[in-house]
């Protein structure tokens, strides 16, 4: 009864917190029409996708925030005498269902902005979508998990989490195109969320021929197995390195 209690407040804070965001973003193309050319229902639609993305991470790679935990305290010593993956051992203390409020929001404001935007979704962006966000979940895991490989040297790697990669999260909740040139390189090429839904919304929105290269509106699903394999790497180099705390 006290997991159901705490499943579904978990559930009612998230969705409160994500209604709460989706209020200021009305609040703010209201005020100025459009955002760097984006309407309303558009900026929703890159919102829908950057959670329903982060949804997916959430059930998969959630585990890798905490993870500092089991360096700290030792526990992750008994992952590596297993006969198993020592990162599915991690993967496994994650319940799936952590990203569950995520999903519900999720499609609940991809659905107003595709019927507020007018968007008559094909077959061909429909596959799209289930493959960005796949893509997107990947790219998102990507970046749980080389903060998390840190722990091997740092030990602590809370402060990275929050100072780097939350951060870099929020900032595309809005177009890509707002912000200077530098971040808008950050958001490409070093940390590539721009592929989580910047992106792939051109494709969803009929505008791919708008920009600069238009290869890069299709580029989520590779990118998201190149970061994940890239991540993953650095993870094994991590494990191949590591030394007990003794904790």
């Amino acid at each position: 009864m006290q997991y159901r209690v705490n499943f579904f407040s978990h559930l009612i804070g998230i969705v409160l917190t994500y209604a709460g965001q989706f209020a200021a973003l009305y609040w703010l193309t209201q005020r100025f029409t459009t955002v760097g050319g984006w309407r309303f229902e558009e900026i929703i639609l890159l919102y829908a996708l950057a959670i329903l993305a982060w949804g997916f991470a959430v059930s998969l790679f959630w585990s890798f925030i905490s993870f500092e935990d089991q360096v700290r305290m030792g526990s992750f010593d008994r992952a590596l005498l297993r006969p198993i993956n020592p990162m599915l051992t991690v993967i496994s203390t994650q319940s799936p269902i952590a990203g569950m409020g995520q999903f519900v929001f999720s499609l609940a404001a991809f659905t107003f902005a595709v019927k507020t935007a007018g968007i008559r979704l094909t077959a061909l962006q429909l596959g799209y979508l289930v493959l960005t966000a796949a893509g997107g979940a990947m790219i998102l895991g990507a970046a749980m998990m080389t903060v998390a490989t840190m722990a091997f040297w740092t030990t602590r790697t809370y402060t990275f989490y929050w100072s780097l990669v939350y951060p870099a999260r929020q900032l595309i909740n809005y177009p890509v195109s707002i912000y200077h040139r530098a971040i808008q390189f950050v958001l490409t090429v070093l940390v590539p969320f721009a592929f989580i839904n910047y992106f792939p919304a051109h494709v969803l929105l009929g505008r791919v021929q708008e920009l600069p290269l238009p290869l890069l509106a299709w580029a989520t699903p590779a990118v998201g197995v190149a970061a994940i394999g890239l991540a993953y790497g650095f993870w094994k180099f991590g494990t191949r390195r590591y030394t007990s705390t003794g904790s």
